[in-house]
């Protein structure tokens, strides 16, 4: 990995990188080779979207929690 100076990339490398991108959803091409990050997007750089399964790990964790709570609670009438 190059640690000083200027990174070199061409436009089609770009171009590339970001139609893959485009097709898991995690950018949306706008045209004129303008993109814009997603919801998605936003939740993989953040560590919240597990791409394997794509589901956030955040509602994984919330959802166990709320199964556990409501399995627990007691209604009195």
């Amino acid at each position: 990995m190059k640690r000083e100076g200027p990174i070199r990339y061409s436009r089609q490398q770009i171009n590339r990188r970001c139609k893959r991108l485009a097709e898991e959803d995690l950018v949306r091409h706008l045209g004129n080779g303008v993109y814009v990050i997603t919801e998605d997007g936003e939740a993989y750089l953040e560590g919240r979207l597990d791409t394997e399964d794509w589901q956030y790990i955040d509602e994984e964790v919330s959802e166990g929690i709320h199964n556990d709570s409501t399995e627990d609670t007691v209604t009195q009438n």
